[in-house]
């Protein structure tokens, strides 16, 4: 959208995060996130160190990351649905108990002799359930800030902080099996959606589903053939998410890539830690920043971001000294703070009765994307080098951005704006 199609909307002022937060209730579900995102970190390093510990293969310790986003992916397609026909409230409340119990089986499990695959199906049925709470809080979110420019400076936030818990959640679990155990990593993470589950219940209100519950498989498939439908039948809604789903895998190149990269330069294996730290703070940043702008001016970002997502990451293939390195990654994590718009537009272009399943049918094939990203750039490391993988991510990266701009709906976009802010 150009700077001069986005001017003519002259909504509300902007909204920052210290207004979103002013909302008691949106504050409960930061701190129930807060509570659940942290905890899940901790868990899945705490069982990478268990299973490294084990059979001292590192392969078999990444699979426990590569786990998780199946279930991810699955989840949020199959029961992002069930968000519009039963109460939100209610869906995360029964994703904490029932990641509660999973974690806590695991926890019990975990030992010396446990066999992998129940590990990693206990691991699995935790992670299920993780997305349908995703998708209850992301559509509850347009439910309790009132405004377009609180529900963008309130998914900033929530961009932020998830980001924020993924790095504080590796670290605080890496700290936890150092001082103790696995088991004890993984009953704190247990402990943490108990905490988030009495938050939900003591502060959120229950409102009403907005569609009839269903117990039918055949509907709920429907649901989702349905949501995909409309998802990719709105030309604003599609542009955003397929712009989303295209820079996913350019987005993850240098985290996938960062101990390979420090490695084949003879640096120490810790700079690959804050390589991918420097990406996670840069975004957290950056998310925090487009979130407390107007919401006309962050449409008039997304564009701009993606591509500046993408600069920083072309000069890895120079390999630069691994200071400036930091400083290209931090930029880049920064400018993937397009994300907030896209994902805060997608949740409110979408009507209420239908916004659970096209939330999660986005969160799936932002999954999905992210997982190949993963692969195609060890796959192209293996090949050729880590700093060529990056650089030929971020090609793609550009590649995706001007087909994007080629068909971007600028004009629709404003006039869903301008629809949205007149309370439409």
């Amino acid at each position: 959208m150009s700077g001069s199609d986005a001017s003519k909307v002259r909504g509300p002022q902007r909204a920052g995060v210290l207004d979103a937060l002013r909302v008691g209730e949106f504050r409960a579900l930061v701190g129930a996130q807060i509570a659940s995102e942290a905890g899940d970190q901790v868990a899945r390093v705490a069982l990478a160190l268990l299973v490294l510990a084990d059979t001292g293969s590192a392969l078999l310790a990444a699979a426990t990351f590569a786990v998780s986003f199946v279930p991810t992916f699955l989840g949020a397609a199959l029961l992002g649905p069930l968000a519009d026909r039963f109460s939100r409230k209610s869906l995360m409340l029964l994703a904490d108990v029932a990641r509660a119990a999973a974690v806590g089986a695991l926890a019990l499990a975990a030992g010396p002799d446990a066999p992998l695959w129940l590990l990693f199906a206990l691991l699995f049925v935790a992670e299920l359930f993780t997305p349908l709470f995703e998708s209850a809080r992301a559509a509850s979110i347009p439910d309790i800030l009132p405004t377009p420019g609180l529900v963008t400076a309130g998914t900033g936030l929530t961009r932020s902080l998830h980001l924020a818990n993924q790095a504080i959640g590796l670290v605080a679990g890496g700290l936890i099996v150092q001082l103790t155990s696995p088991r004890v990593a993984l009953f704190v993470n247990a402990l943490s959606f108990i905490v988030s589950y009495a938050i939900i219940a003591a502060f959120m209100r229950s409102r009403p589903a907005s569609l009839e519950g269903t117990s039918s498989v055949g509907e709920l498939l429907a649901d989702l053939r349905d949501g995909f439908t409309m998802l990719m039948g709105d030309v604003s809604r599609r542009a955003l998410v397929l712009l989303g789903w295209g820079m996913a895998a350019s987005l993850v190149a240098p985290e996938a890539v960062a101990l390979a990269y420090v490695r084949s330069n003879d640096e120490l294996d810790a700079f690959g830690g804050v390589l991918m730290a420097a990406v996670i703070t840069g975004a957290a940043l950056g998310s925090i920043l487009v979130g407390r702008r107007r919401p006309a001016d962050q449409l008039d970002l997304v564009l701009p971001l993606a591509i500046g997502v993408c600069l920083p990451l072309l000069l890895t293939g120079i390999e630069p000294p691994i200071v400036v390195l930091i400083v290209l990654w931090f930029l880049s994590g920064m400018a993937q703070a397009f994300l907030v718009p896209v994902m805060s537009f997608t949740t409110l272009l979408t009507p209420n009765d239908n916004r659970g399943r096209v939330v999660g049918i986005a969160s799936a094939g932002f999954a999905a994307f992210t997982a190949l990203g993963y692969l195609v750039s060890g796959w192209v490391a293996d090949r050729t080098s880590p700093a060529f993988s990056v650089t030929f991510m971020a090609v793609v990266g550009l590649v995706v951005v001007s087909i994007a701009f080629l068909r971007w709906p600028a004009r629709r976009l404003v006039d869903d704006l301008r629809r949205l802010e007149d309370g439409g």
